[in-house]
Parts: C-alpha cells; structure tokens; sequence
C-alpha cells in the first residue's frame, strides 16, 4: 500500500506539472484569470470489503454537488481547487441480521491542474487533481475516516471566452484505503468498537456533472 500509494502520488504530481505548464498551442485574444463553477453531479459505485471477505459496505449511486476554483497559469493551463459532496446510503451486508443502511456524507477536497485546448465557444479540457476523501456516516456514535485519494477527469467548456459560460464534465475518483484500516469505529462507555476493517484496497467512484462558470 505504501508503495502503491507514493507511486500514485508521483504520477499524479507528474501530471500536475505536464498539465499546467505545458506549451499553449495557440495563444487566446481574451483570457480570464480566475474561475468559479458551481455544479450539480450524480455520483455512481464505491464500496468496502471487509477484511475475511465476511462482510460488505456499498455506497449507493446518487445525487452530490460541489464547486471549483481555478487560477490561470498560461492560457491553456490552470490550478484547480475542488470540493464535492454526496450524501448517500451505504448498503451493510455480512455485519447484522437485517442488513441496515447508514447514511453517509462522503467529501472530495482536492488540489491539481487543468489543461484547456483551443477553441473559441468551445474548449474541451482535461483535470487532474489529488487531495483526500472524508467518509463521514450518519450513525449514532460512528466516527468519520479520511483517506488519501485523486482524480482525473474531462469535459467541454461551452461559451468558453466569455464571463458565462457552462462546464460539462466526467470524473473518475480513486481513493486509496490504508493497510488493515478499522472504519466507521465508535467509542461507548468507553468501550470501542469498528463495523469494519479492510485489507490495502482501492474504492472508485464515477461522477458526471454540470456546471456554471463564472469568469474574473
């Protein structure tokens, strides 16, 4: 997991950098420096496997929504700051007699790059970011994990060079789960207590999203 998770980490970064500086292949009459795009998504997959194979959480597909910044590097590249959010039920199976669902918030707040290709009312691009994933379940005395995660994504700018404009995107999440990580733990009375743990793994989830942009 420890190398897995540095490589993921380098090639990532790596692609930051490729992103962001590498040369315009046109320069644009009108460029703006700051972007702000609220957006609406439907978020799909996810899920944990308990460590024995005994037992299973899976998130649900639904709706989730954030907004991103973006900085002007050159023309066609930009930093990108991202945060999203889903609130979904997490199917329990292999744990109790019945099953239950739990509520869960899951949260992506990453950093990274964006590359813009040319174009005049439409720019397709694409983002790579990296940062971290916050599971927090909505369930009495469970505490909230946190894992290191990226992304990589890409869409189409519409009415691309001017103050208004849409962003049509498809995003893929990759979040990497520690070694023998106890989650969703609870502590009562003192006495602690976790609905599962996990061997090294990956969980992935798919987004497809919409959004207005807003140009400075």
């Amino acid at each position: 997991m420890k190398v897995t998770g540095c490589l993921a980490i380098v090639l990532v970064a790596l692609g930051v950098t490729i992103l962001i500086y590498a040369p315009p292949a046109a320069a644009q009459d009108k460029t703006f420096r700051f972007e702000i795009a609220p957006y609406a998504a439907y978020r799909m997959g996810g899920s944990f496997d308990e460590e024995n194979g005994a037992g299973r959480v899976e998130l649900n597909d639904s709706s989730a929504e954030g907004i991103l910044f973006n900085f002007a590097a050159n023309p066609n590249g930009q930093y990108e700051l991202l945060y999203g959010r889903q609130r979904t039920d997490a199917d329990t199976s292999g744990f109790f007699a019945n099953d239950p669902t739990i509520d869960l918030q899951v949260e992506y707040l990453q950093f990274g790059g964006t590359y813009l290709f040319d174009g005049d009312s439409m720019r397709p691009f694409i983002a790579l970011t990296l940062g971290a994933t916050r599971f927090d379940p909505q369930f009495t005395d469970l505490g909230s994990e946190s894992f290191f995660s990226a992304s990589f994504g890409g869409g189409v700018q519409i009415r691309a060079r001017e103050r208004l404009g849409i962003r049509l995107e498809a995003r893929v999440f990759t979040t990497l789960v520690d070694d023998d990580s106890n989650i969703f733990c609870s502590s009562i009375d003192g006495a602690g207590a976790c609905l599962i743990q996990v061997d090294a793994r990956t969980l992935t989830q798919l987004e497809a999203r919409a959004g207005l942009v807003f140009r400075f």
